[in-house]
């Protein structure tokens, strides 16, 4: 049994981690893939998952989508990811095209045709996530939950508690969290123990 995925992503090495899991998990459907301002600027994560999607010859659509957070100043993360935000790695250069549809209206009719519930996961600031919510409430009902790499319970990369994905965009995280969807929060906590 395979689960339908979107993922929300500003690849940056550690979400082309993630991108590269779920093309290859046979029990993942990723259906789509939109990106995010966030490692670095929105144009360098679009390159970056179209890069992926080439590198591994998936069929899977790549919109891009927000610029900046809805309302703080942007801060990237190019000091830790690089310029590019995915240096040192040589990718094709014959590179898809990201579909003509911003990641908002993507992720809306993705998860409205999808015939079963969505998994959505953010790895990312949610800015997309929430202007989503914002703008077309209906789509939550196809929504089976959130599994959303972000925030912290005890530490930061940011400030002492702060961790970047939520620091970036604190008002979207906002949103998403009081949206009423079921979510499986993946903290920065987690993801630096050792297993």
């Amino acid at each position: 049994m395979t689960i339908k995925v979107i993922m929300d992503t500003d690849p940056g090495i550690d979400d082309a981690a993630a991108i590269t899991m779920a093309i290859n998990d046979p029990e993942i459907d990723l259906q789509l893939i939109t990106t995010v301002a966030g490692n670095v600027t929105v144009d360098k994560t679009t390159i970056n998952a179209l890069k992926l999607v080439r590198f591994f010859n998936a069929d899977i659509p790549v919109a891009s989508g927000a610029k900046l957070p809805l309302i703080k100043h942007f801060e990237d993360a190019a000091r830790i990811h690089g310029e590019s935000g995915m240096p040192g790695y040589d990718f094709p250069t014959d590179l898809p095209k990201p579909i003509n549809k911003s990641a908002v209206e993507a992720l809306r009719d993705a998860i409205l045709a999808s015939d079963e519930k969505i998994t959505l996961v953010p790895t990312g600031s949610y800015t997309n996530i929430a202007l989503l919510f914002s703008e077309y409430p209906e789509v939550k009902d196809n929504i089976e939950r959130i599994v959303a790499m972000g925030g912290s319970l005890g530490m930061g990369n940011m400030t002492s508690a702060a961790e970047f994905n939520v620091f970036t965009d604190p008002h979207a995280a906002q949103i998403v969290y009081n949206a009423g969807v079921p979510i499986v929060m993946v903290g920065l906590d987690i993801t630096m123990k050792p297993y």
